[in-house]
């Protein structure tokens, strides 16, 4: 009875403590709560009342908090009511008072712009509540979270696109149209402040529902992205302009092309000089994303032959005491550097502008030295220009402000033979590009590709290569193209091995942390390519990370869409460059716990398939995967073993060990020798089926071929294998078996002896009738003479010892 009691006082406190609750008395709640349980100390429905006051002591905390920090303005309190907003999970009526407050306090405040993101990001209610506000007064609420900074304004930006937000697609469509109206209008307002926050929400938008807002591009828009893409801008409303115009250009198709085009004809007819630099800008930008519209632009009559007079026009103003623009000089050069993509723009370049140019690369200083040195590389590419090269190499090393410019021109320049060993040569400039490309993303694709022209070996050509090119130079009435000796193999492992002294390896990691893009990723896999064919290279490449950087750029692209043309060539060249590393260094330094020997085994395991439709078979990239692969199938890790015999054994059995090429049927019988110390690859030879006999025929075939390495390595096979009583048996029941066991015991090869003599002694140790029947065949082929001839002829201990004991054993 007295407990009935208890229990029905206990159900009577919760209650009162949940209406406590509601009325935000936490206080007495508390006070209800713990009466409760002394009275049922573990009660559950006790525990959950607890859990609910504290939820909401946290909710109203964080709330308090924000309410406390708009009052005092102090950072500390700003830092509490963040950490309390990460911590509570705001109801509706919560989410709205705290909006409430972050968006009509003063905007100013130091911790605002971090509250304001957080709310949005971490609490639905929160957002909900802005979308409210988006759908009854867009512009009211854009101004206000617009002032509060960067981080909120991201947050808010991004509700138009989440769909889960919206009731209809349609108000999500509208909110959208909104807010890219008032992006506009924000960008066009005169000394409007933060233009790239609003850029960056245009970029976002036409990059993921770009046919929400296309029919608001209008020539407005166009002018004002545009106008963005001035070089007088800050570098980061730039980026975001550069995005969002790339996006447009896409969307609008041609009619955004002749928008572009007459932006870019009414500023350059004006004449005047913040005309053409805004023009020359947006030219410059936009040449790589639409290089038909803006080459036919370039190359229209008169403007490239007058380029030069009307700059140099700009320099006699200034001689002449007048005011000159430096800023236009360095628009027309980078237009120059953009225009070079087109082979018609670049003739054009080196027609009328190569002496102004080459006066400016002697008489000018930083960027516009650095710029006019790069036109210069780029439209002499064909020759090499050790004076061009000797002004950008100094740049990189004295002009830090230059040496974006300078590092591009060296990407063109490196690619004369004679140009390579200039750099190589400069220990000091391949250290600064070294460090560059470590510590500076934006000049990561110049340091690469120069690095990536320094390390390419010559492409190998077959005999019947060889003569299409011989054939192809014939019938255009030319003789073949000369080989520059600065090619050959010798100077460019030369060059590898400064680079690497570079530490370039650790540099590649870091760049490729920093960056995932294919273009960039590909110009890491084929420098690591090159670097590791010099096999005295490897274990360098191995200890500074080059396995694992090349199994990690694999993972990354397993994980992307395979279908990209980049994909594959990348994953290609990265299984290549570790069968090449994999060659030559010990397995078990190069592989722990985290970073397994299988991964490093499947990689592999993926070049062995040959293609079967190509013109030309490339078989160096499989012979090299079969050399790795054997390597690290002789490991104590069975997970190797186990990886090739489930996923290659098919290809190695089918293709591999039957291959007309020598080289690559001599690796596959290697690798099946070291594959025979697991018992799975022993049973695929001696499980008593008609496949295993196959395979038994065949390897004791291959251990009767001419070159001397495939039979030792088809011996070695065989004498791990003869261990088993049921290989045994395989050897015998074959015709030829026992004959070609002697024959290796006859053999010139020492080491052939050897391997003979320990198949014959598994035989004859086979215990029960299958030795029997192996000691009846060796004397029936008269192994006893045979195998005394060959201990005759031996002073090898373990031959001597061998040989003993087989004939002991059959005498």
């Amino acid at each position: 009875m007295a407990s009935n009691a208890a229990s029905e006082r206990v159900t009577a406190l919760l209650a009162t403590a949940d209406e406590l609750v509601k009325a935000d008395d936490h206080a007495k709640a508390s006070e209800t709560l713990r009466e409760a349980s002394h009275l049922e100390p573990a009660s559950a429905r006790v525990q959950d009342a607890w859990k609910v006051l504290q939820r909401h002591s946290a909710t109203r905390d964080a709330v308090e908090s924000i309410r406390d920090y708009v009052g005092s303005r102090s950072e500390d309190d700003g830092q509490k009511a963040l950490q309390a907003l990460k911590q509570s999970q705001l109801g509706t009526h919560e989410c709205r008072e705290a909006t409430s407050l972050l968006l009509y306090s003063d905007p100013g405040l130091p911790i605002s712009d971090q509250l304001t993101a957080s709310l949005i990001a971490s609490h639905k209610e929160a957002r909900k509540e802005f979308v409210s506000k988006l759908e009854s007064n867009a512009t009211e609420i854009y101004g206000k979270v617009y002032a509060i900074g960067d981080a909120s304004f991201n947050a808010f930006a991004s509700l138009t696109t989440d769909d889960a937000l919206w009731e209809t697609s349609d108000k999500q469509k509208l909110a959208q149209r909104d807010v890219f109206r008032l992006n506009i209008a924000t960008l066009i307002e005169a000394g409007g402040e933060h233009p790239d926050r609003a850029m960056k929400a245009i970029a976002r938008q036409l990059a993921l529902a770009p046919d929400n807002v296309a029919d608001l591009l209008d020539e407005d828009a166009f002018d004002v992205l545009l106008t963005s893409l001035d070089i007088r801008q800050k570098q980061a409303l730039r980026s975001q302009s550069m995005l969002a115009i790339a996006k447009v250009l896409e969307t609008t198709g041609d009619k955004g092309a002749d928008v572009f085009a007459q932006y870019i004809g009414s500023r350059v007819a004006k004449g005047t000089n913040d005309e053409l630099i805004n023009a020359f800008s947006a030219a410059s930008a936009v040449f790589p994303m639409v290089p038909a519209v803006v080459s036919k632009l370039f190359m229209t009559d008169g403007f490239v032959q007058q380029l030069v007079p009307n700059l140099e026009k700009n320099s006699e103003a200034a001689a002449a005491g007048k005011r000159k623009s430096n800023t236009l000089e360095q628009a027309a050069l980078e237009l120059l550097s953009a225009a070079c993509v087109n082979k018609s723009c670049r003739e054009a370049i080196a027609r009328y502008c190569s002496p102004w140019l080459k006066a400016l690369s002697e008489d000018r200083q930083g960027t516009h030295k650095a710029l006019a040195a790069l036109v210069l590389a780029k439209i002499t590419s064909d020759s090499a220009d050790s004076d061009t090269t000797a002004k950008l190499s100094t740049l990189v090393l004295d002009k830090p402000e230059a040496s974006d410019q300078a590092i591009e021109g060296l990407a063109y320049t490196s690619l004369q033979p004679k140009v390579k060993e200039e750099i190589a040569s400069n220990l000091d400039l391949v250290k600064r590009l070294v460090s560059a490309l470590q510590d500076r993303p934006s000049v990561a694709f110049g340091c690469l590709t120069t690095f990536g022209n320094l390390t390419a070996y010559r492409p190998v050509q077959s005999q019947e290569q060889q003569k299409m090119a011989d054939l192809k130079a014939y019938a255009n009435s030319s003789k073949p193209a000369e080989r520059d000796p600065l090619d050959e193999d010798s100077y460019v492992t030369s060059r590898c091995k400064k680079l690497l002294n570079a530490n370039l390896i650790p540099a590649l990691v870091s760049c490729c942390k920093q960056s995932a893009s294919p273009a960039i990723v590909a110009l890491v896999v084929n420098i690591l390519l090159s670097l590791a064919k010099e096999q005295k290279h490897r274990p360098a490449m191995a200890q500074q990370g080059a396995v694992k950087l090349l199994l990690q750029i694999r993972d990354r692209v397993a994980k992307t869409d395979k279908s990209t043309p980049d994909a594959a060539p990348i994953e290609h060249s990265a299984s290549h460059a570790l069968a090449r590393l994999l060659i030559s260094i010990n397995p078990s330094h190069a592989f722990t716990a985290a970073l397994p020997a299988a991964s490093a085994a499947a990689a592999l395991i993926q070049l062995l398939d040959l293609d079967q439709a190509a013109e030309e078979r490339n078989l160096l990239p499989t012979f090299e995967a079969l050399l790795a692969l054997t390597n690290l199938a002789s490991m104590d890790d069975s997970a190797p073993r186990d990886l090739i015999l489930r996923a290659a054994w098919p290809t190695l059995e089918n293709s591999l060990l039957l291959s007309s090429n020598a080289m690559v049927q001599r690796a596959s019988v290697e690798l099946v020798c070291n594959l025979m110390a697991s018992p799975a690859a022993v049973a695929k030879f001696a499980d008593g089926t008609k496949q295993a006999g196959s395979r038994m025929h065949i390897l004791l075939a291959l251990a009767d071929v001419e070159d001397l390495a495939t039979r030792r390595a088809a011996g070695g096979a065989l004498a791990m294998l003869t261990e088993w009583d049921k290989a045994v048996e395989a050897v015998l029941e074959k015709e030829r078996g026992v004959r070609i066991l002697l024959e290796m015991c006859a053999d010139e090869s020492e080491e052939m002896v050897h391997r003979g003599l320990v198949c014959v002694l598994n035989v004859v140790s086979a215990p029960g009738e299958i030795g029997e029947r192996g000691l009846k065949s060796l004397k029936e082929q008269g192994g006893g003479e045979i195998l005394k001839d060959s201990l005759r002829r031996s002073s090898n201990p373990e031959v001597l010892g061998a040989g003993v004991e087989v004939l002991k054993k059959l005498t």
